[in-house]
């Protein structure tokens, strides 16, 4: 085979290479969506991510979770609780499903966490919402905080919580029952960035997710 042909073939196979690559990368970087397809999707965003103040739970083993936890992270926050009949596993079963999915394509998640934070203080232990969540996915966190605490928080971030009727017995849920279902998402930056609100499309979520935490 003379010089000129081996170069040629040479040249070729690179350019294929090249043009795959190109092909490969297209299929799997996500589409950037403008605010309005954002919002089509479900996912509000600030133009400005929000402040908010900092806060002292306690997740599994009495680990301290504060608001350094969101440093350098992407985080998904959901408010639930562990007796939820159907709001709360349908919403952090989506969760669930996203983080199956970008798994399985790759997806860079070092940068990413997920917090579940209980709106039943009275009832629900440290232990048990951190068990309940990694009943989910190990890596998600569940913690509590009292009610003071949680009311700051909630307040600051939109959350309705209601707080329950004195005197009331322990499997009293009513007040509990009409709680926000929005997820939140929290920058690397420890600033409320936006949130998903339903109902939820698990094709829409994971589209809008990762427009959102990819880097541009």
């Amino acid at each position: 085979m003379s010089r000129n042909i081996k170069i040629s073939l040479t040249l070729i196979i690179l350019f294929m290479a090249a043009v795959l690559s190109l092909f490969i990368n297209k299929l799997t970087t996500p589409r950037y969506l403008s605010p309005n397809e954002l919002l089509v999707n479900g996912y509000y965003q600030f133009p400005n991510p929000k402040e908010f103040s900092n806060f002292q739970f306690f997740s599994s083993n009495d680990l301290l979770v504060n608001k350094e936890v969101f440093k350098e992270k992407w985080t998904l926050v959901y408010f639930g609780f562990t007796r939820c009949p159907a709001e709360c596993p349908v919403a952090m079963s989506l969760i669930k499903n996203l983080y199956s999915k970008l798994a399985s394509k790759g997806f860079d998640l070092t940068d990413k966490q997920v917090l579940l934070v209980t709106i039943d203080p009275e009832n629900d232990s440290s232990n048990d919402v951190d068990k309940y969540a990694k009943a989910f996915n190990n890596s998600f966190i569940g913690a509590r905080g009292d009610r003071p605490m949680l009311l700051s928080l909630a307040t600051q971030l939109n959350i309705m919580v209601i707080e329950p009727p004195k005197n009331m017995h322990s499997n009293h849920i009513s007040h509990l029952e009409n709680h926000s279902n929005n997820i939140l998402l929290i920058n690397p930056d420890g600033k409320y960035a936006g949130f998903f609100r339903p109902p939820f499309d698990e094709d829409k979520f994971l589209l809008t997710y990762q427009s959102v935490v990819t880097p541009r």
